[in-house]
């Protein structure tokens, strides 16, 4: 007859075991969420296919010589070398969906992690917050993937700041490392902060230490081959109201992109009311929250500090453009200095603001489940009190899908404007043909405008990938246009042939002196501009949306 003890002892082990893998599940579950949030707002774009919107080019084989520092635009580094490498590995296509999936995995998963003191409903709706919202609607419509990748990062790196050493501090700053200098810019209002207030000279400096060499892929280049920034792009690139509430109010609701073509489709309009009081709700708790820490505990929370600063300045930040005065000095900078251009694009850095509010969401969800679930003892462990409350767990529910709600214009491949579409094939065989051309010279982009909304991609706009798709030196117009304002190119081969692409006229010769060997006109329809302006010139190919034109040495 077996005893009591014989009993007991599988009982206790299959309750150990249960609990292991509940533990498991809890753990894993903020990743299964962001996981599906990106199947959700990727949806049919996952299909085969390159998803091309705005600043989002990706090719299927980029040339190394195209993404290294000093050769790729500032901006794609060193972003296009980390895809260029990876493409060798794996189709680019699927790449590129694998990067756009990591954002939502990182960015809810980290969250969690940040608050790993919450309860899972709490932690889980603070994620879906800072995963599902207008800001990262507005970034992945414009295609700034690697932003959001540092995005993504960013609690992981407040996390590592304040918790761990300086390795696992490196691996959380490496997706805003890949990002690039947006990246690394938007990470510093959260990282400096937070390294100040461990109140360790150590910490401090081995946080700022690591900081530093993360940025060295973008700033030596950026010393070596300064970039021209035009100034006018401050007023172009201001934060705006997308909302009826203001730009003030928009940016607090994280919206407020310049580009008023990215608003995700069903927001904006008199139901964001409902988003403003999420908003506003998640915010008072988070203040609620650090001064309930405060009275405590007789100190501020490190956590809480850093967001608070983080957040406050990128809102000062991001609101620079709503006066003249504002917009007066971030000119005067960008004129000292090309890298204060970062700058000019102010939205971006309300990314702590989010990171706040997604953790006032945490508190205000575990305050509504029950405000007496957990209390702090003077052990420092919680003490369960009471089962928590249906109606708390309710609306714990509530605040997890509201995001996702109130913001369909981000699901389903953002309402249907990302779309798989495949390259022409004349368009790889005439990077083919321009590539293994023996003949030196550089390759000329026509029309001389950095977007193009060609038919193949579904009519949406992209910037021109011929630079992501040759090996050679390629000169194009990387100016902006926003509305009615026209910037100067960027690089300095532009702006030295500015002039004299915009004038209308001849460019045979000018292009030859300038040491110009092809000119690719991509325009669709066809406008004939070549055939008119490039006399003399042998045609290499002629196909309807691709003209290709190369001029002999003379």
């Amino acid at each position: 007859m077996a005893t009591p003890a014989t009993v007991s002892r599988p009982r206790r082990l299959l309750r150990g075991r249960g609990a292991r893998r509940g533990d498991r599940l809890r753990r894993a579950a903020p990743a299964v969420v962001g996981l599906c949030l990106g199947l959700l707002a990727l949806g049919p774009g996952l299909r085969r296919g390159f998803l091309l919107s705005y600043d989002m080019v990706f090719v299927p084989r980029e040339p190394f010589s195209a993404a290294l520092p000093g050769l790729a635009p500032p901006r794609a580094v060193p972003s296009d070398l980390v895809i260029a490498t990876a493409s060798r590995i794996l189709p680019a296509d699927i790449v590129q969906k694998l990067v756009l999936l990591s954002i939502f995995v990182l960015a809810c998963s980290g969250v969690a992690a940040l608050l790993k003191d919450q309860p899972l409903l709490a932690r889980l709706a603070s994620g879906v917050f800072y995963t599902w919202n207008p800001y990262v609607a507005e970034r992945l419509i414009i295609g700034q993937w690697a932003l959001l990748i540092g995005y993504a990062g960013l609690p992981w790196v407040l996390r590592a700041v304040l918790r761990r050493g300086p390795v696992q501090l490196l691996l959380a700053l490496l997706p805003a490392i890949i990002g690039g200098f947006a990246a690394m810019t938007v990470t510093a209002l959260v990282l400096v902060p937070a390294a100040i207030f461990t109140r360790s000279v150590r910490r401090a400096a081995v946080t700022l230490g690591v900081f530093v060499v993360g940025t060295l892929p973008w700033l030596i280049p950026s010393f070596l081959h300064p970039v021209y920034a035009d100034p006018a792009g401050v007023a172009a690139f201001s934060s705006r109201a997308d909302t009826p509430f203001g730009t003030v109010g928009s940016l607090l609701m994280l919206g407020g992109m310049w580009n008023a073509e990215t608003v995700p489709k069903g927001y904006g309009g008199h139901s964001s009311v409902l988003w403003l009081a999420i908003v506003l709700v998640a915010l008072a708790a988070f203040v609620l929250a650090g001064w309930r820490h405060r009275s405590r505990t007789r100190h501020w929370d490190a956590t809480w500090l850093a967001l608070c600063v983080g957040a406050v300045v990128g809102l000062l930040i991001a609101s620079l453009g709503v006066t003249a005065a504002g917009r007066d000095v971030s000119r005067s900078a960008t004129e000292a200095w090309s890298g204060f251009a970062t700058f000019r694009d102010a939205q971006q850095f309300i990314a702590p603001l989010a990171l706040a509010e997604a953790a006032g969401m945490a508190a205000a969800v575990a305050w509504v489940m029950n405000p007496a679930t957990f209390r702090k003892e003077r052990s420092g462990k919680h003490r369960r009190l009471g089962s928590t409350d249906t109606a708390g767990a309710a609306l714990g529910v509530v605040a997890l899908l509201a995001p996702v709600v109130l913001l369909p214009g981000l699901a389903w491949g953002a309402a249907g404007r990302l779309r798989p579409t495949w390259y022409p094939a004349t368009w790889l065989a005439a990077a083919r043909m321009i590539d293994d051309s023996p003949a030196p010279g550089t390759v000329l982009l026509l029309p001389w405008a950095a977007d193009r909304e060609p038919a193949w991609n579904h009519g949406e706009k992209v910037l021109d990938p011929w630079p992501r798709l040759l090996s050679r030196l390629v000169i194009w117009n990387d100016g902006m246009q926003v509305g009615n304002v026209k910037m100067e190119p960027d690089d300095p081969r532009a702006r030295a042939l500015n002039h004299v692409v915009s004038g209308g006229g001849p460019l045979t010769e000018a292009l030859r002196s300038a040491g110009v060997r092809f000119v690719i006109d991509d325009a669709d329809p066809p406008d004939g501009e070549v055939a008119t302006r490039l006399r003399g010139c042998a045609v290499r190919v002629s196909e309807p949306g691709l003209v290709v034109c190369e001029i002999s040495p003379g």
